[in-house]
């Protein structure tokens, strides 16, 4: 049986486990995935068949042609818009396929 006095709150573990540098750079992609799902909506959101990040380059394989084309003109914008919330820029490069 444990000790009332051995439980820890989940807050200072997430905490301490986000000061891991390999951990933190991880949980900042993932946010940046997510805010992806954000960004194209439930609508644009179906064209996506593959996303990614890798050494800084987020790559985006998407299923239509036409969306493919506009977002190759957003592209700078896109990349603003994901680095927005963190402090160091996580997203330096998209590459869509």
């Amino acid at each position: 049986m444990r000790r009332r006095n051995d439980i820890v709150n989940i807050e200072t573990v997430l905490k301490k486990i986000s000061k891991n540098p390999k951990l933190k750079k991880k949980l900042e992609e993932t946010e940046v995935l997510e805010k992806i799902n954000l960004i194209f909506g439930d609508n644009l959101k179906k064209y996506i068949s593959n996303k990614y990040i890798k050494n800084g380059v987020l790559y985006l394989y998407l299923t239509s042609s036409v969306l493919r084309n506009e977002l190759l003109y957003k592209k700078h914008d896109l990349i603003d818009r994901l680095n927005d919330n963190s402090n160091k820029r996580v997203v330096k490069e998209i590459i869509i396929k």
